[in-house]
């Protein structure tokens, strides 16, 4: 499996709006996406340099319940390929443990999986 393109970095915040600030303020970010307010997964993605910066109150695979709440600080890395579901075959053939299975959220499929360290990398395939 060769990704496409490097992506994005999440990271989970208590306070989403100071963070956001933070970004945009300090590193010249400008915010490309959010989340509508009524949806359960409330984030802002800003493009800061030639990346996205996802800030999250709650990652996915939290408000799905896979995992149990996790602290404020880094979440995942994301790296863009051509279908979810192949990197996910490959990857979970080789030994990777999957942490979400695909799914589809707008225009992109994601999953999660986890590196030997324990990392969550999330695979995205824009549709």
């Amino acid at each position: 499996m060769e990704p496409e393109r490097f992506f994005h970095v999440a990271i989970k915040t208590d306070d989403l709006e100071e963070s956001v600030a933070f970004y945009r303020e300090l590193f010249g970010g400008t915010v490309v996406d959010e989340s509508a307010p009524d949806e359960a997964v409330q984030y802002v993605a800003l493009e800061v340099a030639d990346k996205r910066v996802y800030v999250f109150e709650k990652a996915p695979y939290e408000a799905d319940g896979v995992v149990d709440d996790l602290p404020t600080g880094f979440l995942h890395f994301g790296f863009v390929v051509p279908s979810v579901d192949a990197a996910v075959e490959t990857l979970t053939d080789a030994g990777a443990d999957l942490l979400m299975e695909p799914a589809t959220f707008g225009e992109l499929r994601i999953a999660f999986v986890y590196d030997p360290s324990g990392t969550r990398v999330e695979l995205l395939e824009e549709l």
